[in-house]
């Protein structure tokens, strides 16, 4: 969810072209199979094609679409590097996204040994290579089809009310997503980052194996695997987010030739995440100047919240009603240095999140590359 700081926010409104924007992708329309998709509800479709041809044909008419709204997008765009520099304004605001993305580098290079073994893993498992992957792929993953059996509306709901949480709707999301939809909680106000990490810190109980197993009843031998599954698709979100904020520091850096822009952005893109990412996408994910900052930011302070409430309360923390305690503080910190402050941390950590997430990741924990997978190319340790 994108979050900016107040100043960003002032420097940078668009009301009317963000209301023409809405307007168009509202009305635009998808003809698929005799059937006619609503453009935002296109992504969700292609994730749930279990063929490949059809989830590339999909993907290449949602692609048109975009490219259809790109002059929209670029107007935008034009308006927002009108004036001040965008970079320096943003960072006048509290957070500079070049200091910022200097610090996740180390993230993005201590990551990439588990990201690439788990992605080859997902990828073999739908009988696709990683070089010949594309984004629609992940997609694909992402839905955790696998797993749908243990997704039962009437369970879920049940398990997230275990954790003192009020289930939400999860609109056209089924199954895992959905559960995760529904720990989030309710949307928070544009500005509130503590707020959405204290969403997302509830979130990342869809991927814990206490929360799985104890709550949602997920049999003994596939918490492992579900577990892993969430992990992977945490990291990839992760990764994906930072790729973004590297395309915005180019785009906002002097790249905004169309040319030029989609270049950086499809090769960073797909380089950061291992998957072809389409160039005509360079524009239609970024919503606000820098949104990539909060939503990074968001990951990492939940993160350093779930930590500190395991460190204290234990795995099942959600059951301690101390840990209430906890997290209605650190929400109505007045700054996110005054909330950090309070888990004990001087600054943002981003060691946290990656600690949780190879804690979970099988490959991790059965040697680099995990099992032998066999598909139509053979049988290979991937």
């Amino acid at each position: 969810m994108p979050i900016q700081t107040a100043t960003a926010q002032h420097s940078f409104e668009t009301p009317e072209l963000d209301r023409a924007i809405a307007a168009a992708e509202a009305d635009a329309i998808v003809v698929w199979s005799g059937d006619r998709l609503p453009f935002t509800a296109v992504p969700g479709r292609i994730a749930q094609l279990d063929d490949r041809g059809a989830r590339d044909r999909l993907y290449g008419s949602y692609l048109e679409a975009i490219e259809a709204l790109s002059p929209l997008y670029e107007e935008r765009l034009a308006h927002w590097t009108s004036g001040d520099d965008v970079i320096d304004a943003v960072a006048s605001g509290g957070i500079d996204p070049r200091e910022f993305a200097v610090d996740l580098e180390r993230l993005v290079i201590h990551s990439e040994t588990p990201y690439y073994a788990a992605l080859r893993r997902y990828l073999a498992v739908i009988d696709i290579e990683q070089g010949d992957a594309a984004v629609a792929d992940v997609w694909h993953i992402a839905r955790g089809a696998r797993w749908s059996h243990w997704f039962g509306d009437r369970e879920v709901r049940r398990a997230v009310s275990a954790t003192g949480r009020t289930p939400v709707e999860a609109g056209e999301l089924d199954g895992w997503l959905a559960a995760e939809a529904m720990l989030s909680g309710d949307a928070v106000r544009q500005d509130a980052v503590l707020d959405a990490a204290v969403n997302a810190a509830y979130a990342t109980l869809a991927g814990s194996p206490e929360w799985l197993a104890d709550e949602l009843g997920v049999a003994g031998g596939e918490v492992s695997t579900l577990a892993d599954f969430a992990a992977f698709v945490r990291l990839w979100r992760l990764r994906r987010d930072i790729g973004q904020l590297q395309v915005e520091l180019r785009l906002f850096g002097g790249a905004t030739q169309p040319a030029i822009a989609r270049a950086y952005s499809a090769g960073i893109m797909s380089h950061i995440t291992g998957v072809a990412v389409a160039e005509q996408t360079y524009l239609s994910g970024i919503h606000a100047p820098f949104a990539s900052v909060s939503d990074v930011r968001v990951a990492l302070l939940a993160a350093d919240l779930v930590e500190t409430l395991e460190q204290f309360h234990g795995s099942a923390w959600w059951r301690v009603p101390a840990s209430a305690e906890t997290l209605q503080a650190f929400g109505a910190a007045s700054s996110i240095d005054d909330a950090l402050a309070q888990l004990g941390y001087d600054a943002l950590d981003w060691r946290p999140v990656l600690r949780q997430i190879r804690a979970r990741l099988i490959g991790e924990m059965s040697g680099y590359g995990g099992p032998n997978i066999t598909t139509r190319a053979g049988t290979r340790k991937v």
